[in-house]
């Protein structure tokens, strides 16, 4: 394509063997070009066409049962994760017999990115290790007690295993379909919309219909937005996701090159008009963000837009000082408007955070005392519950349930033990080492991989303080978006 935006006489910038003209472009003539592959491993031809559907109805249905997971409670009750973890299961059993049926060939390339995948699968078998143990009588002592040695709860770890193997199999499957840039972005995009329909359903709810649930009476968080979650904080992870989603999109659809008008790309050429709707459907999420008046929610879903919106400008060779001035001027602006227009009482918490978080450092003191009593195999994965109701004391609060230790960190090393509950922290560093290197090695289509190192940086930070990704809805469409920024293009002629 020419670009007739270029300056007459402007040096022409080196072209690309092989590369599409950004993430969701349907240009034929060119293509991106990451592994290679023979027509053995491929199965070109029919089957190669055969595998392609494949992948296409895996795609989409990862789409649908990331939409559809939110409604539920955020399924965060184990009748919904029990389900969707079975359906991901399953859809990974069909997934591959269909495979081997339509590109016999073609291999599961999931094994190239081992480094995230073995430590994400000891996980599960970790927590079936714990429920063996107690299960055959071993006992140990903790706070004074005979307990079960491996976990206190048995029937929560094993239910805890299946919700971990359903959110691999999701994760497994999305890296396995994000093999095309064309599909890539139509599900990205696809997951952006499904975002902004519940950013928009909770303005509603909240703004037009009288803070309405749909479950019956409201009973916690009333006059902030939370959508069908019941928690304001998971709520606010689930929109910081497509708010980095939809940032690095139309960006890439900015920076793509286009044909100039012969009247002019100005305000109200066709290009403008389109990035303006799209900016203000990514306005619409920001606004239900701050509706949430989550602190650490829009902190770390800010923090996580800004640094997609500076690797894209520094992707699309803009010079440093020009990218981090427009970062700081989008985030004066975002906070200018969201003080003057929703977000006082955000400020108002964030001005009063010192002292409401009393009782939380209490909660932490105490659940580091856990981990220092039981540092092995911990109390059991999903047995914090029970475990911290055997040291619940003062100073923390008696008159609440503190059923979730608000801080996934201190979850996974109190219930895990401080081996295995670092698992999770050296699969998603891998993962983010990877991201860089693909970020820096590609030329085009990279807008999907810096969406996986920002949704990385939002978990890192928001899961300091809250357990938002321990919420199954917004863990499965982590699991998503992380697996298709790892994706391989291929090209082509080969790509499924």
């Amino acid at each position: 394509m020419i670009n007739f935006d270029k300056k007459r006489g402007e040096a022409r910038p080196p072209q690309p063997e092989v590369g599409q003209t950004g993430l969701g472009a349907e240009s034929s003539a060119l293509v991106f070009d990451e592994i290679r592959l023979d027509d053995s491993e491929t199965g070109a031809g029919p089957q190669s066409d055969a595998g392609r559907v494949v992948n296409d109805l895996t795609g989409w249905g990862l789409v649908a049962l990331v939409a559809v997971a939110p409604i539920p409670l955020a399924s965060a009750r184990p009748v919904f994760w029990m389900i969707w973890s079975v359906l991901a299961l399953l859809g990974l059993a069909v997934y591959m017999l269909a495979m081997a049926i339509a590109a016999p060939k073609r291999p599961m390339t999931i094994g190239q990115i081992w480094p995230v995948l073995v430590p994400a699968l000891i996980m599960p078998f970790a927590g079936l290790v714990q429920f063996a143990l107690a299960t055959f009588g071993v006992t140990t002592e903790f706070a004074g007690l005979t307990v079960p040695f491996g976990t206190l709860v048995p029937d929560a770890t094993l239910m805890a295993v299946l919700r971990m193997a359903g959110t691999i199999a999701l994760f497994i499957l999305a890296y396995e379909v994000a093999t095309r840039a064309q599909r890539t972005s139509a599900m990205a995009w696809a997951i952006f919309v499904v975002v902004l329909a519940h950013a928009i359903w909770s303005i509603i709810a909240l703004v037009m219909l009288n803070d309405y649930v749909f479950w019956g009476e409201k009973f916690a968080y009333q006059g902030v937005a939370t959508g069908t979650f019941v928690n304001r904080n998971s709520f606010a992870s689930f929109l910081g996701m497509g708010l980095v989603v939809g940032v690095c999109l139309v960006l890439a659809k900015a920076h793509r090159p286009h044909v100039r008008h012969p009247k002019g790309s100005g305000m109200f050429s066709e290009k403008s008009i389109e990035l303006a709707t799209l900016w203000a459907m990514v306005a619409i999420i920001y606004v239900a963000l701050l509706l949430t008046q989550s602190r650490m929610g829009v902190f770390s879903a800010t923090a996580a837009a800004l640094l997609a919106y500076i690797v894209m400008g520094l992707k699309h060779h803009d010079s440093p000082a020009t990218v981090l001035a427009r970062a700081a001027g989008v985030l004066l602006a975002a906070s200018i408007i969201g003080a003057g227009g929703f977000g006082l009482s955000l400020l108002e918490r964030g001005v009063f955070a010192a002292s409401d978080s009393t009782s939380r450092t209490d909660l932490y003191v105490q659940v580091i005392q856990m981990i220092r009593d039981m540092p092995l195999l911990g109390t059991g994965i999903d047995s914090f519950a029970a475990s911290y109701e055997v040291v619940q004391a003062p100073p923390v609060n008696s008159s609440f349930t503190w059923d979730l230790s608000h801080s996934t960190y201190l979850m996974w090393w109190s219930e895990a033990g401080l081996v295995l509950g670092v698992l999770p922290i050296v699969a998603l560093g891998a993962a983010a080492v990877m991201l860089v290197r693909i970020i820096l090695r590609r030329r085009t289509n990279y807008a999907i991989a810096v969406i996986g190192l920002a949704i990385l940086l939002l978990v890192a930070l928001h899961s300091l303080i809250d357990f938002s990704f321990e919420i199954q809805a917004n863990a499965m469409l982590f699991a998503v978006l992380l697996g298709l920024s790892l994706g391989k293009l291929r090209r082509k002629a080969e790509a499924e």
